[in-house]
């Protein structure tokens, strides 16, 4: 894990594929515990989401959320995991601020420290605020 971080640091102007994953499982991870509460129904939406977004079996999803539970964890801010996010497009982008909204509806309450979250990575990524209100009114 410190080897794909220090990568992240690098500089380096090509990321895999995997390390993009990594990085977007991290911030979706991110919102499910930012309200202080791991629920349930989040870790369940954060996996559909993935398992959808990138054709994963529900195992490879529930191995890419851990991966994502370490490496967030061990970030030290947004910014080493938005760096490999910056080369997606910008509708990759946008649609990983709507699956952050998927998680953060899961639990049929969005607490305002998820919408923060959600909030500073779309600003990160250069995400459309008007993306950012359809994704949390669920207008997709």
């Amino acid at each position: 894990m410190r080897g794909w971080l220090k990568g992240l640091n690098s500089g380096r102007t090509v990321c895999p594929q995997q390390d993009q994953r990594r990085a977007a499982a991290a911030l979706m991870y991110e919102v499910a515990r930012a309200d202080g509460q791991w629920q349930e129904s989040e870790s369940r939406a954060l996996i559909q989401r993935m398992a959808a977004r990138w054709q994963l079996t529900g195992e490879d999803a529930e191995a890419l959320l851990d991966e994502a539970r370490h490496t967030a964890e061990n970030a030290t801010d947004y910014h080493e995991l938005i760096r490999t996010l910056r080369q997606w497009q910008p509708e990759e982008r946008r649609d990983l601020i709507i699956d952050m909204w998927a998680v953060a509806h899961a639990d049929g309450e969005v607490h305002p420290q998820e919408e923060y979250v959600i909030r500073k990575v779309g600003d990160l990524l250069y995400v459309a605020h008007s993306d950012f209100i359809r994704g949390k009114l669920g207008n997709v």
